[in-house]
């Protein structure tokens, strides 16, 4: 027996939060959710009825919404995703809004460990960046990012490989570089203890020593390359502000940092000026 959208909702509403059922009635339905809200007694054929209540079943179960859905909006984007990605954060928007206020379409740009994509394309939505690259370890990862830039009508070069790794001979004949990152940063403490990430690829979450393993490796490889105006955006946890800023002065001890809050007033972004 047909079931209307009202009943659909109802008995999702047991499991899940209203809005979220609506979320992915509106996904299974390829509906918007004013379209659902304004047409409560249209039936819904069975198919499209298995289809949403095996979602509410996954959700329920704490998969996250974005991966049943396969898109999470970032910057007023509409981003892919999957289980190869991390999930986009509002807290990340952060490190995109600090760019902004930097970058020129003179500057080059290089993202690493990209993930989906979101950071160097929002970039490139909002400033005229002539050139830009990005690196991720991930193959499929960089499938995703490849599918976004291509959605969104931007030129980005993705590379696969180890942070900058892919791009060494590349940096040699560049002078001016902006270089963002949103690398693993927990700790495996951190990533036990928080439920919610559980579902995404650990291996873009969790890093070793207190979490600044990969960040020093990226900062060791920026220390070989002499002779140029690097500016460094690095997304942290923000119990690591002071270990991440002590790092960078060991390591360039002439350069200038600056350091954004996010909306809870936390350290969330730290800008670095590096000079070799």
């Amino acid at each position: 027996m047909r079931q209307t959208i009202t009943q659909l909702l109802q008995h999702a509403n047991k499991d899940i939060d209203i809005y979220e059922a609506e979320i992915l009635l509106s996904h299974v339905l390829k509906k918007t959710k004013e379209y659902i809200i304004s047409n409560p007694k249209i039936k819904v054929n069975l198919f499209v009825s298995y289809k949403y209540k095996k979602l509410i079943k996954k959700r329920s179960k704490g998969i996250p919404i974005a991966y049943l859905t396969g898109h999470k909006e970032f910057f007023g984007l509409n981003f892919f995703i999957n289980k190869y990605t991390l999930i986009p954060r509002p807290d990340t928007e952060i490190l995109v809004e600090s760019v902004l206020n930097y970058i020129t379409n003179k500057n080059i740009l290089i993202d690493i460990g990209t993930g989906s994509g979101c950071i160097p394309i929002s970039i490139l939505k909002n400033k005229k960046v002539t050139t830009a690259y990005a690196t991720d370890i991930s193959k499929k990862a960089l499938k995703i990012a490849n599918k976004n830039a291509h959605s969104h009508n931007v030129k980005i070069t993705f590379l696969q490989g180890s942070l900058l790794e892919p791009l060494i001979d590349i940096i040699k004949n560049i002078d001016d570089i902006y270089i963002t990152a949103n690398l693993p940063y927990l700790t495996e403490e951190q990533f036990k203890t928080e439920k919610s990430i559980q579902y995404e690829p650990k291996s873009a979450l969790v890093a070793k020593n207190n979490g600044l393993d990969l960040y020093e490796k990226l900062l060791h490889q920026i220390k070989t390359f002499s002779n140029k105006t690097i500016t460094a955006f690095f997304e942290i946890d923000p119990s690591q502000s002071k270990n991440i800023t002590n790092l960078i002065k060991k390591i360039f001890t002439k350069s200038k940092i600056e350091i954004k809050k996010d909306l809870s007033n936390y350290d969330r972004v730290i800008i670095i000026k590096i000079v070799n």
